[in-house]
């Protein structure tokens, strides 16, 4: 629940000061330019030149980063994000989901990276405020930001046309499309043609996490986009996301965010009606 720990803002410097420790599970945006001479009333490099690193979790974009640059960027989490449906397969699978080009950058054209820039700089200054509405507002300047470098990806001709043809991608579609209704490796792996063991090990060498892993995980992501989206009690949410136990839904969601659903209810509710607090 700490957004500490699901978003954050970051600068390197062209002295490249030790690197921010980010979670594991985060997705990584980096925008850079050389570390040549910079034009004054931009920012930017003097020819204009910068490029975007992207990297998945457990897959982050600082370590390709060649030394002596400078730049500016940002981590957040699937569950921060909150996208789901189309949004969520273009702005995180198709967009940072690259495994024929690792953390192969973008080339930014000055147009752009000013645009994205800007909406850095947004991020940043709202990023200090502590107002109701501060994670949300967050939230929508990243799904811009998400667009305007997927937008970028097209553009320059890296989005791959065929992001559901490895095991990987068919997997993440078809969970995309059946996690209320499938719970087990076993389904998915029937649906792919292969044995269980076999995908959730191939998902595992990819993702670092089993298939297992990606199917608590998009489910309990669902049930917080619930809570926090609807407020919605227990046996709505168990029932939506197709659980018949309720009392079974509970006991997973306490294994798998540490806390029960009340008390993440709670939490959530403390967070949006802190008193005093007025939106910037």
């Amino acid at each position: 629940m700490k957004t500490a720990s699901s978003f954050g803002l970051y600068s390197l410097a062209a002295t490249q000061p030790p690197e921010p420790t980010l979670p594991p599970r985060c997705y990584t945006l980096l925008l850079t330019e050389s570390a040549g001479s910079l034009a004054p009333a931009t920012g930017l490099a003097a020819n204009g030149s910068r490029q975007l690193y992207l990297g998945r979790p457990h897959h982050h974009a600082l370590p390709a980063v060649p030394a002596g640059v400078r730049g500016e960027g940002l981590f957040f989490t699937d569950e921060f994000a909150c996208l789901s449906g189309r949004e969520r397969e273009l702005l995180l699978w198709q967009l940072f989901h690259q495994p024929e080009h690792p953390h192969q950058p973008l080339p930014v054209p000055p147009e752009v990276a000013a645009e994205l820039a800007a909406l850095l700089g947004h991020m940043q200054r709202q990023d200090t405020h502590s107002t109701m509405l501060r994670e949300e507002i967050l939230r929508s300047y990243l799904r811009t930001l998400l667009w305007c470098c997927a937008r970028l990806q097209q553009q320059s001709g890296h989005a791959r046309a065929g992001v559901h043809k490895g095991l990987l991608g068919r997997f993440q579609q078809l969970l995309e499309l059946n996690f209320t209704r499938w719970k087990s490796v076993a389904e998915y792996a029937d649906q792919l043609q292969v044995t269980p063991n076999h995908l959730s090990v191939s998902i595992r060498k990819e993702t670092g996490q089993p298939a297992s892993e990606h199917i608590r995980h998009r489910i309990m992501l669902e049930a917080r986009r619930l809570i926090t989206r609807r407020d919605a009690p227990l046996k709505e949410v168990a029932y939506e996301l197709g659980f018949e136990d309720v009392a079974h839904f509970s006991k997973l969601f306490k294994r798998c965010t540490g806390t029960t659903f009340s008390a993440f209810k709670q939490e959530l509710q403390a967070q949006y009606a802190a008193p005093g607090q007025l939106v910037a």
